[in-house]
């Protein structure tokens, strides 16, 4: 997300497509705009609508316009969709980033499209999940009859061992649900991804990412699970949506501090090439790497400091380079705000962990 605080005229971006021919949509966008268009650069689109600079907070209301707006691109393109808050200053700005941020871009696109992401929870129903315990589990039928046979109230201590028999029984069967549902949707999907639980009833969360032609059958198999599961689980799913848990890339702006504290982490000099980013990267990373400190509890806190340090560096190197071997300046004034991709994928591709 852009980290912006001083409002001002800017563009505000929803996703990127592949297409180069310029698009206009009759919809309201976030902030109140009035029409989502299309920025072309090379073969992509940036799919924007006009806005200010400044920091859009995940309320309700950003959250479904921004949405909106992905959904209803959908329905023609295959979207490459952005987190949001993602903004520039200038449409040409955003010609530049899709120029700069070509090969990331199109390598998430060869990793996404023809493809969507379908979200299913599964929850409790009732309390129909405490009956079937309660009939089911052998130690709590006798430990109820127990009980029964004293001829008393159960204790104090008594109904403290009941309902941790009851938890216990409970995270037993959520294992075994979760297993089942993840055995019937996984193979109609090419990946899963878990998304946080919801509410205490929550079962099973998960994103998963399916194939245009895999849709209709991996719609089919979550109306299975409902009728298998019957009256004990109640089943929702959204879908197609476009593939929020599945891109591995920000957009960001960066300024002067980012790059200069990410130098200083990389131990870089004042200036570096793409290769002196990628040897500095390698010596600490292999350095601080919580495998060879197994008796240090901060290496792993360094470990990513170091990777997000040299994720944020190769997107402005790339970015502002106009050939791999150019020395980049990273301090003093002449460091402008710019607009960079950033890719997780990046930093197991130098390692290979």
């Amino acid at each position: 997300m852009a980290e912006l605080h001083s409002k001002g005229s800017g563009v505000y971006l929803y996703g990127i497509i592949q297409d180069d021919h310029a698009h206009r949509w009759s919809l309201a966008g976030i902030g109140g705009s009035e029409a989502v268009y299309t920025i072309c650069q090379d073969g992509l689109s940036a799919v924007v609508s006009d806005g200010t600079l400044e920091v859009y907070e995940a309320t309700q209301e950003h959250l479904l316009a921004h949405n909106k707006v992905l959904e209803e691109v959908m329905k023609a393109f295959w979207v490459l969709p952005l987190r949001l808050g993602t903004l520039a200053r200038s449409e040409a700005e955003v010609r530049v980033f899709l120029q700069k941020a070509s090969r990331p871009l199109r390598e998430a696109f060869s990793q996404l499209e023809g493809r969507a992401e379908f979200d299913v929870e599964a929850q409790w129903h009732g309390d129909g999940i405490f009956k079937l315990i309660a009939e089911e589990n052998e130690k709590i039928r006798e430990h109820k009859a127990r009980i029964a046979a004293a001829g008393k109230a159960a204790g104090l201590n008594e109904q403290i061992a009941m309902g941790m028999m009851v938890a216990e029984a409970i995270n037993q069967r959520k294992t075994q649900v979760s297993q089942t549902i993840e055995e019937a949707l996984k193979p109609l999907s090419e990946r899963a991804s878990p998304l946080t639980a919801r509410t205490r009833e929550t079962v099973f969360n998960a994103a998963f990412l399916v194939s245009q032609e895999r849709m209709k059958p991996f719609e089919e198999a979550i109306y299975r699970l409902g009728d298998q599961f019957g009256k004990l689980l109640k089943f929702r799913y959204a879908g197609p949506l476009p593939c929020y848990s599945f891109v591995s890339l920000q957009v960001m702006l960066v300024d002067f501090q980012a790059v200069d504290e990410a130098r200083k982490v990389l131990e870089l000099g004042d200036s570096a090439s793409l290769a002196q980013l990628k040897q500095a990267y390698r010596h600490l990373a292999i350095q601080h790497h919580p495998d060879r400190n197994p008796d240090d509890p901060n290496a792993k806190e360094r470990f990513e400091k170091v990777g997000a340090s040299y994720r944020l560096l190769l997107g402005y190197l790339e970015a502002v380079i106009d050939h791999p071997a150019q020395e980049v300046p990273l301090t003093g004034p002449g460091i402008d705000k710019t607009m960079i991709v950033i890719s997780q994928e990046r930093q197991a591709e130098l390692l290979g962990v």
